[in-house]
């Protein structure tokens, strides 16, 4: 079950986050601090495509987001046909809420009263209300992707600085998997669902469809790949700490990433090697945050292999509903089950970030390497991860058809576990009692999610950590960085929504589109 915010592969490879303060709509993880696995570079349907998409076929004339930072803004995409492998979109960024504030001060408590159409005219020429972005996606062969985008800012603060970002994605894919689902888009798979046309289409309608068809097929091509290989540079890179909420930007940030994506239980593996250059800067508010030690300037070639293994402990074989499509797919089938990761991980950073690596890590017992003459550090650690999942409802039904629920447990650093476990167990054996740290050693990291069917499409999702308090005497357990969302499922794209939701943590607002997601 994907997270709102986060884009998760496997159960532990961090991918991008989602936030409104940039153009391109997306923060990189900053890599963990005992073993940094790297930035497994998954793909997502870019931001001016989403954006583009629901202008087209959701009736939107624009976007609407918030930032504590920015206020309410507002975005459009302007296509610009080129060929038929190659798109180009231009994207405006308008400030609302500076926009209100200027009218504002310029007329009083009734400024749009007193003011003339040609006096408002001219707050619309300041330039610092706008952010523009342009992005150009070119088909190099069926599985080759090359993304080149750079967005101008023009408010006067810290954040306006252009950034630039280069992206190349080799794709493996599944034949046997798209022709199904292209099928599926066909109509040919409908009967097998018990779906029967009633009365043939109009000519508008059939090519609405059409484009509808061929837009997902597009999608489905970014997703189910058996591998993804993708290089990536961006400049400035924008860095997100989860853990803290900060943003980090860095001058300069390049990365390579290999990683085996299986559709089901089994071993995979990832490659990643991650260059940042230049001094990392926070990004928006006060420069007070510690700098995470990895993203200092260096280099880091990491590698991670695991096995995964999925159950079902239940699944329900009662028939569906005939003659009635599910809003979401992926989303129709009541059952319960748990899936299991275990893997290992090993790490060569070089430069600065080697160093920084080796002080956030010593109190860590792992495997571990240090050079200082060479600058140079070698990390080795076992990760786990363990999920439960259930679901009620079929997804079919006006109301009360879906009830989902999930849970999720991870163990970043085997390394900490045990040497949480073994202060634990000496604690007890000397009739102490348990101390915090310990006990914090040994806690996973939790995540909840719970979703509920509103009305037909229509469905209300939380997603939340889960914490214990360590300087409470109580130990009490609270929420972690819940996200809220309303989610709307594109019923007639088979398994897409649009989601809408809001941050109180990071006091963030955004409007999203989403491609099977499960």
């Amino acid at each position: 079950m994907k997270k709102l915010r986060w884009a998760i592969d496997g159960e532990l490879w961090e991918l991008d986050a989602s936030t409104p303060r940039t153009l391109e709509g997306a923060a990189r993880a900053v890599p963990g601090k005992a073993l940094p696995l790297g930035l497994s570079r998954g793909t997502k349907l870019f931001r001016p495509n989403q954006i583009d998409f629901m202008q087209r076929f959701m009736a939107a004339p624009f976007l609407p987001s918030y930032t504590h930072h920015l206020g309410v803004t507002i975005q459009r995409v302007l296509s610009i046909p080129v060929s038929e492998n190659w798109s180009a979109l231009l994207l405006g960024q308008f400030n609302l809420r500076k926009f209100l504030s200027s009218l504002k001060e310029n007329g009083g408590g009734d400024g749009v009263r007193k003011r003339d159409l040609k006096s408002i005219g001219k707050l619309f020429l300041d330039k610092s209300l706008y952010a523009l972005g342009f992005s150009s996606e070119v088909l190099l062969t069926p599985d080759d992707t090359l993304l080149l985008s750079s967005d101008s800012y023009y408010a006067h603060n810290s954040s306006s600085i252009p950034r630039k970002k280069a992206v190349f994605h080799h794709k493996v894919l599944s034949p046997t998997f798209i022709k199904s689902c292209v099928q599926f888009m066909e109509g040919e798979c409908l009967e097998a669902m018990g779906h029967t046309r009633t009365r043939p289409e109009s000519d508008q309608m059939g090519l609405a469809r059409k484009d509808l068809r061929c837009f997902c097929c597009l999608v489905l091509k970014c997703k189910f790949p058996h591998h993804n290989l993708t290089v990536d540079a961006a400049w400035p890179a924008l860095f997100v700490d989860k853990e803290t909420g900060t943003y980090w930007d860095v001058p300069f940030s390049m990365a390579i990433d290999l990683a085996s994506l299986p559709l089901d239980s089994g071993l995979s593996y990832h490659l990643c090697l991650h260059h940042n250059l230049g001094s990392p800067k926070q990004f928006q508010g006060d420069p007070i945050a510690q700098v995470p030690a990895s993203l200092f300037p260096g280099v880091s070639a990491k590698s991670a292999f695991s096995y995964e293994k999925n159950v079902d402990i239940w699944r329900s074989k009662a028939q569906k509903l005939k003659m009635v499509q599910p809003y979401d797919i992926f989303l129709s089938n009541p059952h319960v089950s748990a899936s299991g990761t275990i893997g290992a991980a090993l790490s060569a950073n070089f430069g600065e970030s080697s160093v920084r690596l080796v002080e956030d890590a010593k109190d860590i017992k792992q495997l571990s390497y240090h050079n200082p003459t060479l600058k140079s550090t070698l990390l080795g650690d076992i990760f786990a991860s363990m999920s439960f999942t259930a679901q009620h409802g079929n997804f079919q039904r006006l109301v009360s058809d879906l009830t989902r629920f999930h849970v999720r447990m991870d163990f970043p650093s085997g390394s900490k576990f045990l040497s949480g476990a073994t202060l634990l167990v000496q604690d007890l054996l000397n009739s102490h009692q348990p101390s915090p740290e310990a006990v914090k050693m040994i806690c996973p990291t939790t995540s909840l999610s719970l979703q509920q069917q509103i009305a037909g499409p229509f469905s209300f999702r939380v997603d939340s950590g889960v914490v214990i308090d360590f300087k409470d005497k109580g130990w009490h357990i609270q929420a972690d960085q819940p996200v809220f969302a309303i989610e709307y499922a594109l019923q007639v794209l088979w398994s897409a929504k649009a989601v809408a939701w809001y941050s109180p943590k990071h006091q963030e607002f955004m409007v999203e589109l989403r491609f099977l997601e499960s």
